[in-house]
């Protein structure tokens, strides 16, 4: 009988320690994207950056991931235009850069600054103006309107003061 409970004691065991590393993979696959590099590149090439503070749990944030940010016309309009995406855990502890400051400090930090209380947000820091924030955008946008936004970005019509409304009108033009 002792012997039986110890088996069924380690099966039980080793049952809890591999769930709790399948939580950490889990984890670590949504950020696995280390935001550091990505931020740094954009500032060091000139780039647009987008931030996306999202947390572990948000479902518009998952949804972001798969019906906008993995579409390969999102990917292209992003290079075309001049744009970095880094995708930023607010409950994370890995190190970014506060654009504006140019300031390394860790992913908690920065949601604060940016007074992030809704998942996902997004923000967008003008390369042309020391990489202060352009817009905050809370919650999900969808395909259509990120690329709007990229195209905004990457033809400078924000610069001549048309509103987004008018360039998609426009057909995507100033």
């Amino acid at each position: 009988m002792k012997d039986t409970f110890k088996i069924f004691l380690t099966l039980f065991v080793v049952f809890l320690i591999s769930s709790c590393e399948k939580g950490k993979e889990a984890k670590s696959e949504k950020f696995a994207v280390d935001p550091y590099p990505i931020m740094k590149k954009a500032m060091e090439e000139g780039k647009f950056l987008i931030v996306i503070f999202e947390s572990e749990t948000c479902k518009y944030c998952e949804r972001l991931n798969k019906e906008v940010l993995s579409d390969l016309k999102v990917k292209e309009a992003a290079i075309k235009n001049g744009v970095e995406i880094a995708i930023v855990d607010v409950n994370g502890d890995r190190t970014v850069i506060d654009p504006p400051e140019k300031k390394e400090v860790n992913e908690q930090i920065l949601a604060y600054l940016y007074r992030i209380t809704g998942y996902p947000t997004i923000i967008v820091f003008d390369k042309n103006k020391d990489y202060q924030v352009l817009y905050k955008i809370p919650g999900f946008i969808d395909k259509e309107s990120f690329l709007d936004l990229l195209y905004y970005l990457g033809t400078g019509c924000y610069q001549k003061g048309i509103d987004i409304r008018k360039f998609r009108e426009m057909g995507r033009k100033c």
